[in-house]
């Protein structure tokens, strides 16, 4: 991350091997943003593609004549890798003011007008809350505007929707999120998501947690198109309080890989955070098999606080159906990881940047987009996978942990 002035020319530059086969998509990003030190909404992003297939070869790549966008006041950068961050190492990385770069003039903003006279009013009345949607009912475009994040997990059942028809709340990581009345678990909607490409497709919300204390996240999956691999819950663990920042751990749920016309209960069972951990991101997800067209709906999705767990206790599965029958829990799995490896200058860690390098779209809503784990300049990827499996060493019972 680093502060710039909108409408100046910069470049970036980096070199990078690739180490391992498999990998989808390598490529050099930059995103720019409104507010200093990497807050507030996208603006821009720019992409160099590297070649993924070239193993064992270092490739230099640069991003000359880079305009950050006139109401950009920083920028995030580094290198992305699809599905395995500990698959490329970066040897360097430099962002610089293009030497040979033309600023951009950008419109200076007229200042409002200064009233004459200030109001009389006795007493300055306290800010209202954003306004919610309330289920139901037609959302206005002021409707639409939401926090970064939630002291607890709100809309489970996907009933409130924003302006554009998306559920309250909710932001996305690739593919289309929708809610639907058609298929429910619950209530009169269930959230939709839609994957068109052979990536990994999320739906997220953040929320505060306690450091120590141990989590449950519960939703009900239905899965019912050959064209999905799998689907699952995952909590992601933050120091920040907003989301930020790289990833502490992971927890997931059983994976749902049967296809069936029912909802199917998934379970992260009870997870403890980090004792560092102030907030967590809740992620709904859809691994596809390939690029055709693929959805998964999720309903009732719940994500509290709770006793630790037993050392015998698992996470349950059972389907929802008219008959109420239940099924059979699926075993733990190691599922593809689709993140972000990265580098920056300074002591501190790149925050999650970015949206998703295939589909090439920031996540919905206002908030940061999402783009994990960036290494440190000059720590290999094979320290990162050292630093991973002493974390998994020391996990608590009842979900699988993983850096992303």
């Amino acid at each position: 991350m680093q502060d710039v002035t909108g409408g100046h020319v910069y470049r970036l530059d980096a070199c990078l091997t690739v180490t391992a086969p498999g990998l989808q998509f390598v490529s050099l990003r930059v995103v720019w943003y409104g507010e200093p030190n990497g807050y507030g909404s996208s603006l821009q992003m720019k992409d160099v593609p590297a070649e993924p297939t070239l193993v064992g070869r270092q490739q230099c790549l640069s991003l000359p004549g880079a305009d950050a966008h006139c109401a950009a006041r920083s920028a995030r950068y580094g290198v992305i890798a699809v599905e395995d961050t500990t698959a490329v190492t970066v040897s360097s990385l430099q962002f610089s003011i293009d030497p040979a770069g033309t600023p951009v003039a950008c419109a200076t903003p007229t200042p409002a007008a200064t009233p004459t006279t200030a109001p009389t009013s006795p007493a300055t009345p306290a800010p209202s809350p954003t306004p919610r949607p309330t289920a139901g009912s037609t959302p206005s475009p002021q409707a639409a505007a939401e926090p970064d994040f939630f002291p607890s997990l709100v809309n489970g059942g996907f009933e409130e929707l924003r302006a554009d028809g998306t559920p309250y709340g909710w932001h996305k990581v690739g593919g289309e999120m929708a809610a639907t009345s058609a298929l429910h678990s619950e209530g009169g909607r269930a959230a939709a998501l839609t994957s068109r490409t052979g990536s990994t497709k999320w739906l997220f919300q953040t929320v505060s947690v306690r450091g120590g204390s141990h989590y449950r996240l519960r939703a009900m999956a239905l899965k019912d198109n050959p064209a999905v691999r799998e689907a699952l819950l995952r909590v992601s663990w933050y120091a920040s309080a907003d989301g930020s920042g790289g990833q502490l751990s992971t927890a997931d749920s059983q994976p749902l890989t049967a296809d069936s016309p029912r909802f199917v209960a998934l379970d992260t069972g009870a997870v403890q955070a980090p004792a560092e951990a102030r907030s967590a991101r809740v992620r709904l997800l859809l691994r596809p098999l390939s690029g055709s067209a693929a959805t998964v709906y999720f309903d009732d999705v719940s994500f509290q606080q709770t006793a630790a767990p037993s050392a015998a206790s698992a996470p349950p599965s059972s389907e929802r159906g008219t008959n109420g029958a239940g099924g059979p829990g699926s075993p733990d799995i190691e599922s593809t990881r689709q993140e972000v490896a990265g580098m920056r200058a300074g002591p501190s860690v790149l925050a999650n940047v970015g949206a998703p390098p295939v589909e090439g779209a920031p996540a919905a809503g206002g908030g940061r987009p999402l783009w994990p784990v960036l290494l440190a300049l000059g720590v290999p990827a094979a320290g990162l996978a050292l630093m991973a499996a002493h974390a998994r060493s020391t996990g608590q019972a009842g979900g699988n942990k993983r850096h992303l």
